[in-house]
């Protein structure tokens, strides 16, 4: 058997757009996931990152994303998608803007930069991603700055938002 290596998997790597580089590498990371994704993300219209975060919630994994609120109402957003189909997701209600664009996998890998989960990021834009794997310190502190974001934009917010936000 031949066990293949993901670029993505190796200490530290960074990947730069426009390239499918970026978006494949955090693919990857989610169809790997075996307990949990906590993203923390700017705007999502990707749709291979949306359908790998469906497989993902189908395979039982929890994910919890946060998203900034103006970004979510966008028309091309694919948040209420998410949100639909039973993925926990909380929109800013703190902050001017939630422009972090971090995701924690299982709490062993953490992907960061400017690289905003959609499609022009991909395909036009001139963004970054960088993956830190199996680094301790760096993961704990990125998962507990989503858990402080993730308490202080609560359920009851979020869900009022996409209350008064219906397409």
């Amino acid at each position: 058997m031949i066990l293949q290596i993901y670029p993505c998997y190796a200490g530290m790597s960074a990947f730069f757009t426009p390239s499918k580089k970026c978006e494949n590498s955090i693919v990857q990371r989610i169809d790997k996931a075996e307990k949990s994704i906590d993203a923390a993300v700017y705007a999502i219209n990707n749709r291979d990152i949306v359908k790998a975060l469906k497989k993902a919630h189908d395979r039982g994994i929890k994910i919890r994303i946060l998203t900034d609120r103006l970004q979510a109402g966008n028309k091309s957003s694919k948040i209420r998608e998410l949100y639909n189909y039973g993925i926990k997701i909380r929109v800013n209600s703190k902050h001017k803007i939630e422009h972090n664009k971090f995701a924690v996998f299982d709490f062993d890998s953490v992907v960061t930069g400017s690289y905003n989960w959609t499609e022009p990021a991909s395909d036009k834009n001139s963004e970054n991603c960088l993956f830190f794997n199996r680094n301790k310190k760096t993961v704990r502190e990125y998962h507990d700055r989503f858990n402080y974001l993730w308490q202080m934009n609560t359920k009851k917010k979020s869900d009022a938002w996409f209350n008064r936000h219906k397409k």
